[in-house]
């Protein structure tokens, strides 16, 4: 009757009947979410799915106990007026969580716009940045690195050639082996990397992969000749991502090598030109999720491989103008 309606409701018997809404309905939001992951990025099904649950809960939950707690104060001697307390932290709460994916997507847009520009100039690598930001996320989950840092290492993956923007697009083209003039510009591009970024702040420890990512464990990289534990972890992971795309990927003057191959050419150059974790940690994210390498249109030009016949993987630092 009408005296039930006005009575606050019994808090821990409705705590449950919340709390198992919010589950089901995060639950077919997840199936939903990693459903089209799996169909639209395929992806693994075990990656399409993973930590999708928890992300979707977290706020229904909240939202569904601010809801009850509405509905508490409502009946409550304060009247309507209680919902303020519930209703101006969930405002400010909103406010903060819009101005946060606002400047999420301006970061974004950033990058985007910077990847575009290196992909027009170089054809040659096109696609490699994206690719290269993928296996660097991939190295880092198995490394059991914390989200931001996993962020920022995408980030290191995909910018990691923003440098040649600075390079002549005559010496990028180039068919045909470098000079040892034009190989001394090419390796210029971390540096001019380092430049074009320095002042973009959200970038952190992104900057520190794009200037040593051609640095060797053993000092014969550039562009300064650091080794092993002074070279950065970041750049030690952008390293290893980036050589292994390097071999993967079909380029106009070659096929690319399958990945077991890749992987094996890695294990040969750890401790020498690759930190050997950085490598091992590629091999497991490999192993449990798998490679879709991008097809290009270089793809269609090019005869069969022929594993008889492939020879020797190549070494990851080529004097092409997109060796690792």
């Amino acid at each position: 009757g009408p005296a039930a309606l006005d009575s606050p409701p019994d808090l821990p018997y409705a705590l449950l009947p919340v709390c198992a809404a919010a589950l089901a309905f995060s639950a077919v939001l997840a199936a939903l979410d990693g459903s089209i992951l799996l169909v639209a990025e395929q992806l693994p099904a075990r990656r399409a799915w993973r930590g999708l649950l928890p992300r979707s809960l977290a706020p229904h939950l909240v939202h569904g106990l601010a809801g009850l707690m509405m509905a508490v104060l409502w009946n409550s001697s304060y009247g309507p007026l209680a919902a303020l307390f519930v209703l101006l932290p969930m405002y400010i709460s909103c406010w903060v969580y819009a101005q946060y994916h606002r400047e999420h997507a301006a970061h974004r847009a950033t990058i985007r716009a910077l990847v575009q520009a290196v992909d027009i100039k170089d054809t040659y690598t096109r696609g490699h940045s994206e690719r290269v930001g993928r296996a660097s996320v991939l190295i880092a989950h198995e490394l059991g690195l914390d989200r931001e840092r996993v962020e920022v290492l995408r980030f290191a993956g995909i910018l990691h050639d923003v440098g040649k923007l600075g390079v002549p697009t005559r010496v990028l083209r180039k068919d045909g082996p470098l000079t040892p003039e034009e190989r001394r510009v090419i390796e210029l591009h971390p540096e001019y990397g380092h430049e074009i970024v320095r002042g973009i702040g959200f970038l952190g420890e992104a900057r520190a992969a794009i200037l040593h990512h051609h640095e060797r464990l053993d000092g014969s990289g550039y562009p300064y000749g650091l080794s092993g534990r002074g070279i950065p972890e970041c750049a030690r992971i952008v390293a290893v991502a980036d050589a292994f795309d390097a071999m993967t990927s079909t380029r106009s003057y070659r096929r690319g090598r399958p990945v077991p191959a890749a992987v094996e050419e890695l294990k040969r150059c750890a401790g020498t030109q690759f930190d050997p974790q950085m490598v091992r940690a590629l091999a497991r994210g490999l192993e449990r999720y798998g490679w879709s390498g991008a097809v290009t249109a270089d793809d269609a030009r090019l005869p069969p491989a022929r594993e008889e016949a492939a020879g020797p993987v190549p070494a990851p630092l080529s004097p092409r103008p997109d060796g690792a």
